[in-house]
């Protein structure tokens, strides 16, 4: 053992110990805390007196209450800060910290060692023990900087010379391994990491981040950052790496709710689920695009038409003018309060000049405003008045919060007034919501159809009822390839002041849609909202081995093959088996799963779910991906490809690669390319006659 290790061992036993003190101090800190603010909520409740006599009296009650409150704050903010240095402190005990920066600054004349980890820690303001992966200076060890260089920290640059990258594995406090290395491509550290096992849950991997991964995780600077990754390139570790550092970044004035991330399924959701909070951070909203769109659907309604067709839309919609039959009665109780006709004559005496979505916007104010004056006449009216003395103990609980008796003739219009409002609350709900608006005869009168697609009907909502969401920061899209130009538009609608990061892969796009997306017309679309694009590309191959990067690359465009480096050279050649039929196909399935490690995460990937549901009618150690709801985290699932794009195993079984799904002339090279790419170590292809 040299020196050196011992040296870090022996840094590492103290970084260790400071750790488990320190939680053990923060125990009993937060103990002490809580006790102290329990104690002083029980002695000032007693002490602070409750007096309103008089204007002296109180200004000295709101005093009290003022200084109760602000100590009770202090109490509340200690704690929450003990709490999240305990949450970072557990999450670093079982590996303090994967990396080691040496640094020397010009003022200073010994070299400062940083120690760099999944979070920070400092025992002392004064001295950093570990600092977090997200700061600038572990900028330096991720983007392979030596000698004279600089980093960005408050918007100053600040100049540095690198001396040593050294990385470590290490368990609890426990010094595995040490590497001294210069290139990043070949991290020693890497290529152990992505020897283990797949997992059912994707890994966070701070201590594993390239170099041109981490200017993507780092841009604070693109509007919209597309990156195109080959498979296993690590886009969507990517991602969520981006929106810790993110969260990081602008932790003063961004917060996770800020941030969407679309997701292609809901068991691909459940896989990332747990990598940001493994970073200290919570998880933004996650949902796919469907789950999104019912967001802008007003309630559940037949839309079946397939095709959408939202630039039309987009194009006629501001110029429309609409017609009595744009329009729906507005009802109470069965009876017509607005009609059709009455409607589109409040419509007309809106100004022509402003845009369709402006005009029925100033039409519910209008609408509203009328229920409002009847009401406000009404409340006025004797007979009417007459009405709260009918009013039933829980009837005035429900209205007015409390049981009244007014007296003067204002008291008596104001009650009056507030209990119209009340029985009319569902009418100007239904103004407020523009029930009125007969959003599917639009869109018929427009396309000339009397089918409406669930697409073209969220478009029309959004753009006629102005449901753009402005607090929106960030969004993420992962397995763009995967979208319509119109899913786009939507989105850019719905979205106009977020940053977007868009994450996908050419030869992955595997799914048919009108009106088909390339990074070409992705960019243009963009730009046409004036947002320009920044592109990325990913060309090197992290998670399949190099027999297996070779197979499915050949599925690829022709002069991908000279672009991509693979980390993991050799590996077993791909199995290629012939099977007459289906029942020799369930036999040699029941043969090659039991070839699998039991601690591994296998999959059988079909062309379809009725193919995915045979099999595992026959094989019943098998798990059905389609219903599914997370991956298992070992054994053999089974499920189409559809939805296993965008997860990995350590094993593959292609069942039908003979299938029509598989020699579609447009997506069949990209169904093969997606379908092969999943796997990281072994991977065997079966032929089944049709």
């Amino acid at each position: 053992m040299d020196n050196s290790f011992k040296l870090e061992q022996k840094h590492l036993t103290l970084v260790h110990q400071t750790l488990q003190e320190t939680l053990d101090s923060i125990d009993k800190s937060l103990s002490i805390n809580a006790k102290q603010a329990k104690n002083f909520k029980k002695i000032s409740g007693k002490e602070t007196a409750i007096n309103f006599d008089s204007y002296a009296d109180n200004l000295d009650t709101f005093a009290a209450i003022e200084t109760m409150n602000k100590q009770i704050d202090s109490f509340n903010n200690k704690q929450t800060q003990l709490q999240n240095t305990k949450k970072n402190i557990l999450r670093l005990l079982p590996a303090p910290y994967f990396a080691r920066v040496d640094l020397k600054y010009p003022d200073e004349t010994e070299k400062i060692s940083f120690y760099i980890g999944s979070a920070g820690f400092s025992p002392t303001p004064e001295e950093p023990m570990v600092i977090d992966w997200r700061s600038p200076i572990a900028d330096l060890y991720y983007n392979n900087r030596f000698g004279k260089t600089n980093y960005i920290a408050n918007e100053r640059k600040i100049t540095v010379t690198v001396s040593k990258r050294r990385q470590f594995l290490l368990h609890n406090a426990v010094l595995e391994d040490v590497f001294d290395t210069d290139v990043a491509i070949q991290d020693p550290l890497l290529v152990k990491t992505l020897q283990q096992h797949q997992n059912s849950q994707m890994n966070s991997i701070t201590a594993t981040i390239q170099q041109e991964q981490n200017v993507i995780i780092r841009d604070i600077k693109s509007p919209a950052l597309l990156v195109n990754g080959i498979a296993g390139s690590g886009k969507t570790s990517v991602v969520l790496q981006r929106i810790a550092y993110l969260l990081y970044q602008y932790r003063d004035s961004l917060i996770s709710s800020d941030m969407l991330l679309l997701t292609p399924n809901t068991l691909f959701t459940t896989y990332i689920n747990k990598v940001l909070p493994s970073l200290g951070e919570d998880s933004p909203l996650q949902m796919t695009f469907n789950q999104l769109l019912k967001t802008f659907i007003s309630r559940s309604m037949s839309l079946d038409a397939k095709t959408s067709h939202v630039q039309e839309l987009d194009k006629k919609l501001d110029n429309m003018v609409l017609s009595i039959n744009d329009f729906k009665n507005i009802k109470l109780n069965d009876l017509t309060i607005f009609s059709q006709k009455d409607i589109h004559s409040f419509f007309t005496q809106t100004p022509a000049k402003l845009s369709l979505s402006k005009r029925i916007t100033a039409l519910s104010s209008i609408l509203t405003a009328e229920i409002e004056s009847q009401i406000e006449n009404d409340s006025k009216n004797g007979k009417i008045q007459a009405e709260l003395s009918d009013l039933t103990d829980s009837q005035q609980e429900k209205i007015f919060g409390r049981l009244i008796s007014p007296s003067s003739d204002i008291a008596i219009q104001k009650a009056t007034k507030k209990m119209l409002l009340w029985r009319n609350r569902n009418l100007l709900n239904q103004i407020k919501q523009k029930d009125w608006l007969n959003t599917i005869q639009i869109i018929k009168s427009i396309l000339k159809t009397q089918k409406v697609n669930s697409l073209d009907y969220a478009f029309t909502r959004l753009k006629l009822l102005n449901l753009s969401q402005n607090n929106l920061k960030f969004v993420m899209i992962d397995e763009i390839q995967d979208y319509s130009l119109d899913q786009i538009l939507f989105l850019l609608t719905a979205f106009p002041t977020a940053r977007w990061t868009l994450v996908g892969d050419q030869f992955q796009s595997i799914i048919e849609t009108n009106h088909p997306l390339t990074f070409s017309n992705l960019k243009d679309i963009f730009e046409q909202h004036n947002i320009p694009v920044t592109q990325r590309n990913l060309y090197t191959s992290y998670r399949s081995s190099g027999a297996i990067t070779h197979t499915f690359v050949q599925h690829g465009s022709s002069d991908l093959i000279d672009k991509i480096n693979t980390i993991q050279i050799g590996g077993e050649e791909p199995e290629l088996i012939e099977n007459s039929n289906f029942s020799k196909l369930i036999i040699n399935l029941k043969s090659q799963i039991t070839q699998f490690n039991n601690n591994e995460l296998s999959a059988i990937i079909t062309s379809d779910s009725n193919l995915s549901q045979s099999i595992h009618d026959e094989i019943k150690q098998t798990v059905l991906g389609t219903i599914a709801e997370k991956l298992p985290v070992s054994g053999i699932i089974v499920l189409p490809l559809a939805l296993a794009k965008g997860l990995e195993f350590d094993n593959v079984i292609i069942s039908d690669v003979t299938a029509e799904y598989y020699c579609d002339s447009k997506f069949g090279e990209n169904r093969l390319y997606t379908a092969f790419s999943r796997a990281a170590k072994r991977l065997i292809i079966n032929s089944l006659a049709n």
